[in-house]
């Protein structure tokens, strides 16, 4: 085949065969000959200014370009979406609230006339002070991002505050934290921060939606995650009846929680649903350049922990601040807010808690759903305080941990008991695997060489109402079609679900099939986030495969004349022992069988079944207590052997130990596959990645070439992925999730392996090579901490910060 260089800048096809497109995603990649010469183009025209009321916008040059067919502006497409909190419209309207915010779509006959037409749309604003700063955007009420806050709709369990910047406040209250710390032996106080982080994926948005002329309906091909999370909001947004939208998910190129929800379907529909437009199919492809303004990014956060502890080394008191930057929308950013909320005492049992976690609006590409969900963000902080803290009250950093470990049975910071684990087994093959007690000299000629560890914990972050169901056919061939609504990214889900379908059924797995989800036929889940789904939707298959056992064993009892328990599956063949029969699954599933009595029954057969959560009840508002606010939590540890170049602040990573207990490896390979690319990219977010904007809130890191991700040079030579398995009581075959897990911890090992190395403390991420020189030269001048703000103070939060430290 050739490869070609398109005008969008990536490579494409021009013969295309499915498995490239599985490999790459498909809408991207999809030209007229699909859709035919009615398929319409679009491109969104973006603000220039951060923050700023709309004066005017004109399009009438755009219109005079040939093929410009329609311009659309916010004022044409009044509607409000979100998941959890209806904050976001498709276009600005009136104002504009971040740089790069879209003001209007340009839709044209080809990919050329939109883009002309888009270069001849202009705009102007009158300029309003913008807010960058989480901690100033929550405290100082000055600048309101959203003033109209208070008419939003939302949820139940997410709690904005209208006339202030926070779009969510969660909290515990939980024992007597005041009293805790006035006892306490030792105060340990820190403070840690991140910037924005986006997901990496390789293939940009794209969406095609079309509105039906006659009926209304409306077609919408998305490279989405959730099809029917997606169908949910724009009904919602849209005041639509469900049965008149349908998503269709082809295979996409990578995800990571940034296609979850909805990201550029309304702006699509936008276009589609314009009078002038109606009945003819238009395409949005988002260019790598405006990825990360259109996609959700990782929030921005910073972190204040404190902690009180006892003579014994015991962790008796923690209050904890997180502010996360959520940018212009909460919509979806509220809720890693409230993962990070529910699991803010990490790994350790902790009787007296004061958290407050934050969704803080600034003037910002929105943030939302990012592998590990509010967890990076919790963890990469609170391992690098207990770290510190343990080393203040010299104990050994694993001598700690494991003194203050939540047991199973102890209760979490919300109340709830927490559940079988073998996360003391796991420590102790993480020390020895990376021989954490042991100072090796450096590898590598002048440099200097650290060891550091970290624990890790996530629960499947989702509401107590988020259902899965699933229908497995049985094909007159013998072969099984399995329908689960989930989105294969790459994390093995279908292979899973096979396994599962042919452990129940006893067909081979090469005769089982997952088509991708489509809302017409697939019945409903919930989202693919959360690692829920070989957990969650794991259940509603296995019930699903179950049922189609029960209903084919039944036919074939009454035509055999035999009880059903003397029938078995072996191979795809039915096979009954005590009458010498077998039978391969053929055209009699779809036709139906010759029963003794001369007439035919049964059909096809169909099995079905579904899931939801039986006994999470959503923490109280105030305090955060439940007795069982999530439904299990999946623990883990890793260790991380570095070394440093002192003259250069390079740092280069020897060995990863990972280890998590998953409670079942369904199918260990892809398990294995999971912490490997997890744990790369947690690497990668902990020494490399960053979004940064200059003062005016331009973004200057907007593609690969100066967003840096790790590549397969950046593996570390020796990456060790093992598991323990504690089975899951509520779980098909035992099983938890571990998808975004090993993501969660790398860069707090990290940090402290850097302490470990040359007594560094930094407190800011990205670990990148110019901040830990900086470290080093801090260093030299007497300082061991390094803390860079990535925000323009005024001196009141200047010295603020320095308290904190």
């Amino acid at each position: 085949m050739k490869q070609t260089v398109t005008k969008n800048g990536i490579g494409a096809w021009t013969e295309r065969k499915y498995d490239v497109e599985k490999a790459a995603g498909t809408l991207a990649f999809t030209d007229d000959l699909r859709f035919g010469p009615e398929l319409l183009h679009a491109r969104a025209v973006r603000s220039t200014v951060a923050h700023g009321e709309i004066l005017s916008i004109d399009f009438s040059e755009a219109l005079k370009v040939k093929g410009v067919v329609k311009v659309v502006t916010g004022k044409d497409f009044v509607h409000r979406f979100g998941l959890y909190l209806m904050d976001r419209t498709p276009m600005a309207i009136g104002k504009v609230r971040y740089m790069g915010e879209p003001v209007a779509l340009v839709i044209a006959e080809s990919e050329e006339a939109a883009e002309e037409g888009m270069l001849k749309v202009t705009a102007k604003y009158r300029e309003l002070p913008p807010i960058f700063d989480p901690v100033k955007a929550a405290t100082d009420n000055s600048v309101l991002v959203h003033p109209e806050l208070e008419t939003y709709d939302h949820v139940d369990f997410i709690t904005p505050f209208p006339g202030t910047n926070i779009g969510n406040w969660f909290r515990i209250r939980r024992g007597d934290v005041d009293k805790a710390f006035s006892e306490a032996e030792y105060i340990v106080e820190e403070a840690v921060n991140c910037p924005q982080i986006a997901h990496g994926f390789l293939e940009p948005h794209c969406c095609i939606c079309r509105e039906d002329p006659a009926t209304g309906d409306l077609t919408i091909w998305s490279t989405a995650q959730s099809a029917f999370a997606l169908r949910d909001i724009v009904a919602k947004g849209l005041k639509y009846p469900l049965s008149k939208i349908r998503v269709i998910a082809p295979p996409i190129g990578g995800g990571f929680g940034g296609k979850a929800g909805m990201t550029v379907e309304a702006l699509c529909l936008a276009g589609a649903m314009n009078p002038d437009v109606r009945g003819r199919p238009v395409k949005l492809y988002i260019p790598r350049e405006e990825v990360l303004l259109t996609s959700w990014v990782r929030q921005a956060y910073v972190a204040k922990i404190k902690l009180g502890i006892d003579g014994e080394g015991k962790i008796t008191a923690i209050r904890n601040t997180f502010y996360f930057d959520t940018g212009i929308s909460a919509e979806y950013g509220a809720n890693p807010v409230r993962s990070a909320g529910y699991s803010s005492t990490g790994c350790y049992y902790i009787p007296n808690v004061w958290t407050d976690s934050y969704a803080v609006y600034t003037n910002k590409p929105f943030g939302g759903a990012y592998r590990g969900f509010g967890l990076p963000e919790l963890m990469g902080a609170m391992e690098v305080v207990i770290d510190i803290a343990a080393r203040k009250i010299g104990m050994d950093p694993i001598e700690f941990r494991l003194k203050n470990i939540l047991k199973p049975g102890l209760p979490t910071c919300t109340g709830m008991p927490m559940n079988n684990h073998a996360l003391d087994t796991i420590v102790g093959k993480v020390v020895d695997r990376i021989r954490l007690n042991e100072k090796e000299p450096a590898t590598r000629k002048g440099w200097v060489r650290g060891k550091g560890f970290a624990l890790a914990l996530k629960a499947p972050a989702m509401p107590a109402d988020a259902a899965s169901s699933a229908i497995v056919k049985i094909l007159g061939d013998g072969t099984v079609e399995v329908l689960a609504a989930t989105m294969d990214m790459g994390q093995g889900a279908y292979t899973a679900y096979s396994q599962m379908v042919s452990e129940e059924l006893g067909i081979p797995i090469e005769k089982i099939r997952c088509p991708y989800p489509d809302t017409q036929s697939h019945p409903y889940d919930w989202q693919t986030v959360a690692s829920r789904s070989c957990w969650s939707m794991g259940m509603a298959v296995k019930r699903a495969a179950s049922d189609a056992r029960q209903k084919l064993l039944a036919l074939y009892a009454e035509y055999w004349q035999v009880e059903p328990e003397s029938i078995t599956i072996e191979h795809g063949i039915v096979k009954c022992r005590k009458k010498g029969k077998a039978e391969p699954i053929d055209e009699h599933i779809q036709s139906g069988f010759p029963m003794p009595d001369g007439n035919y029954k049964g059909g096809p057969v169909i099995g079905t079944g579904s899931f939801v959560p039986p006994d999470v009840i959503y923490p109280d508002a105030e305090t955060g207590q439940s007795p069982k606010s999530v439904v299990h939590f999946t623990v883990g540890a890793v260790g991380i052997d570095v070394e440093v170049d002192p003259a250069t602040g390079a740092v280069e990573v020897n060995k990863v130990s990972a280890g998590y207990d998953v409670g079942k490896a369904i199918s260990p390979v892809n398990v294995k596959g999971q912490i490997e690319g997890g744990t790369v990219q947690g690497i990668s977010a902990g020494l490399m990645e960053g979004m940064y904007y200059d003062e005016h809130g331009k973004l200057l890191t907007p593609d690969f070439t100066d967003y840096k991700i790790a590549t397969a040079l950046d593996v570390p030579p020796d990456l060790d992925a093992f598991w323990e398995e504690t089975p899951e009581e509520l779980s098909p075959y035992g099983n938890r999730g571990v998808g975004e897990h090993s993501m969660i911890s790398p860069a707090p090992a990290m940090d402290n392996a850097l302490f470990d190395a040359l007594g560094i403390r930094i407190h800011s991420y990205p670990l990148g090579r110019e901040r830990v020189y900086k470290a080093i030269q801090a260093k030299k001048k007497g300082e061991t901490d390094l803390w860079e703000y990535p925000y323009a103070l005024e001196q009141s939060y200047k010295n603020a910060i320095k308290e904190w430290k």
